[in-house]
């Protein structure tokens, strides 16, 4: 039976046995220990529910840590010149932040290496390491090249760097399988063939902590110092989208924002919290990826995301307020920029039937490269259908896709490679460039790929369980949230709640909310829905069925249950 949204909702499959061996071992409910078996593949430890610093892996563990550290104190020792070169995004800035503090302090310490860092112009340079940027550091007398988030794909860069006489080291993970690394500079990544680290799955950010954790392994401060970096490494994890499936991402995540939450902070990271309107309640995974990291990400976005490293490391108070609320100013720019290329593009969508939507324009008509991966995902939410937003400059054009579960971003981009300069990212995120002559080629093999390769047969949803309004207890809701830090593979439940009677119906157009109380097991339940007002009176007209998740609300001192809807549809008779 179709919603009200016109979507089909599909339970998710569970093994019983699974859920059952999860329940007893990590004593947590039936309903907590599903969700769970749906996202892992193999049973959890006894301590996943439990995130702590001895989770995260021994560095060394990762193919080419010992070479990296080797090369790293032979600059050190020998005053060589070390430049740090990263993506522009919120990975890759937290990844500079993280090289960049290491790198001094054992410089500080042993009176060698001179450290800079270079990111790269979205507008001038693009997306990865570049020829330029490699060329640019021989000229300028570097001796080794330290990417992070970037320079696994750059095979030409890489070449370019080693034929100038530099050594190049890489923290990548954005590795398409069975693909090679760079076979002339040191890698850390994961996910290449030959690595059994046990987490393929850590973003940049991560793979420049556990580089850092390996540099200061017997330094008097590593513990304090990885306290610190803990805090950029789960900022960078989630917004990233990493799984968070993984013990080790859980545990950075889940360390970085108790330090997020103790504080002190840097004068930086201080005002970059004010600005993003957090300090007065506890920070919370989702804050990382809807507040924090935006801010950060705009200034790549719009302008130079160098000014977020200025910020970050910015000494005083003074010196940081003005570069945080410039900051939070482009994310303000970035927003307007989005909201009037969503229209657009929405309309553009209403008659185009693709498998693959494929849209474009000018960058002088407002369709900016700097936000045409949120565009994509905005586009993605209503059509239900993967989406490639790209934004034109001349004879090149630039862009992102963001995918359905149902489709892998890279490998769609894999089979129209030949019409591509470059591309890359993750399954359900990722960029490209080719020439403007090859949108319409690209739209149509990629529309191709998608009804090759998609089982989906319309707009649907994936639900974690199904259960009564009267099971609903605080109870229920410490469980599931046990299974935080919720983000990437580890979503927030996603509930349905059968057959429930509305009372106390309460629409509010003005605010764009419907409001409405549930019977449950502790009395009536608070239930919102954000944009359906108008819906008031189908909700009252039955027992309905309602999708959404469970949340606990905080209100002048107290809490309460919560559940914030994403659907509805009648109940079956």
């Amino acid at each position: 039976m179709q919603s009200f949204t016109g979507t089909q909702w599909n339970l998710a499959e569970a093994d019983p046995a699974k859920v059952e061996a999860i329940r007893q071992q990590l004593h947590i409910s039936a309903t907590a220990a599903r969700c769970l078996a749906i996202r892992l593949t193999d049973l959890p430890s006894k301590d996943w529910l439990t995130p702590d610093i001895d989770q995260l892996h021994d560095p060394h563990l990762m193919q080419g840590m010992d070479a990296a550290v080797d090369r790293l104190h032979k600059a050190v020792r020998d005053r060589q010149r070390i430049r740090v070169v990263t993506d522009y995004d919120v990975d890759g800035t937290t990844s500079s932040l993280i090289l960049q503090a290491a790198l001094r302090l054992i410089s500080t310490e042993l009176g060698g290496a001179v450290v800079d860092y270079h990111i790269p112009d979205r507008f001038n340079e693009g997306y990865g390491f570049s020829t330029i940027a490699a060329q640019t550091a021989a000229k300028d007398g570097i001796h080794l090249i330290v990417t992070a988030d970037i320079g696994v794909r750059d095979h030409a860069a890489v070449s370019t760097a080693r034929e100038r006489g530099l050594d190049v080291l890489i923290c990548d993970h954005h590795l398409p399988s069975g693909a090679q690394v760079p076979a002339d500079a040191t890698v850390l990544c994961p996910p290449q063939n030959t690595c059994t680290y046990p987490n393929a799955a850590l973003a940049a950010c991560g793979i420049s902590l556990k580089l850092a954790d390996a540099l200061l392994k017997h330094h008097p401060k590593r513990e304090s110092v990885l306290a610190s970096m803990l805090k950029l490494a789960a900022i960078g994890t989630v917004a990233d989208l990493v799984p968070l499936t993984t013990i080790e991402n859980r545990a950075i995540v889940a360390l970085g924002l108790q330090e997020l939450n103790r504080g002190p902070h840097s004068p930086g990271l201080q005002a970059l919290l004010r600005v993003s309107g957090l300090g007065e309640t506890p920070i919370r995974e989702s804050d990382l990826g809807y507040r924090i990291g935006p801010r950060i990400n705009a200034a790549g976005r719009v302008a130079d995301a160098k000014l977020v490293v200025e910020l970050l490391t910015s000494k005083t108070p003074a010196e940081a307020e003005p570069l945080a609320a410039a900051i939070d100013d482009l994310n303000s720019e970035r927003k307007d920029i989005q909201q009037r290329l969503v229209k657009e593009a929405l309309a553009l969508s209403q008659d185009d039937p693709s498998p693959f939507l494929v849209l474009s324009g000018p960058e002088e008509a407002g369709w900016h490269r700097g936000v045409v991966g949120i565009v994509a995902a905005r586009i993605r939410e209503t059509v239900h259908r993967p989406v490639a937003i790209a934004s034109i400059q001349g004879s090149r054009a630039v862009g992102s896709i963001r995918s359905t579960p149902s489709i892998h971003a890279v490998r769609a981009l894999d089979s129209v490679s030949d019409l591509l300069e470059k591309y890359g990212g993750h399954p359900v995120a990722a960029g490209f460039t080719l020439p403007t002559e090859n949108l319409p080629q690209f739209r149509e093999r990629l529309g191709q790929y998608v009804l090759a390769n998609s089982q989906s047969t319309g707009p649907s949803r994936t639900v974690d369980a199904e259960l009564l309004a009267s099971d609903v207890h605080q109870r229920l809701f410490e469980d599931l949230e046990k299974l935080s830090p919720f983000g990437q593979g580890n979503p927030r439940p996603s509930l349905v709640l059968l057959n429930v009677h509305a009372k106390q119906i309460d629409a509010r157009p003005e605010k764009r909310l419907l409001k409405f109380r549930i019977p449950t097991a502790q009395g009536l339940m608070d239930a919102i829905w954000w944009d359906h007002a108008h819906l008031a009176a189908e909700i009252g007209s039955g027992p309905m069925d309602l999708l959404g998740e469970l949340s606990e609300h905080h209100w002048n001192g107290t809490k309460r249950l919560q559940f914030t809807l994403s659907d509805a549809r009648p109940a079956k008779a």
